[in-house]
């Protein structure tokens, strides 16, 4: 953000939102942006497809973003895999709790 980046592309997946969401806050404390400045993308992974967790993950990256909103949430891949708890593994990569795609 201090070297211009108002774009910021991220996803449960990457491992690296509460970082991010530290740096963003850490922006904008510092006046270096508003909120309202960045265009901020996250990003549906593979194990919450279900629509019932679908609220539940993209609040899970609010969270970790340390954001009331995103301007953008995607689907990462078009690929449904079996749920993974976020307090058992998070993020889930590519793998169930057993070990299996």
């Amino acid at each position: 953000i201090q070297a211009g980046y108002r774009r910021l592309d991220c996803a449960c997946d990457y491992g690296n939102e509460v970082e991010v969401g530290e740096g963003i806050a850490r922006a904008i404390s510092d006046g270096l942006c508003k909120r309202e400045d960045l265009f901020v993308t996250s990003k549906l992974w593979n194990t919450y497809h279900n629509p019932e967790h679908v609220p539940l993950a993209c609040q899970k990256s609010l969270q970790d973003l340390k954001l009331s909103y995103l301007d953008e949430y995607l689907i990462h891949f078009p690929i449904s895999m079996e749920f993974v708890p976020f307090e058992k593994k998070y993020p889930p990569e590519w793998m169930n709790l057993d070990g299996k795609m």
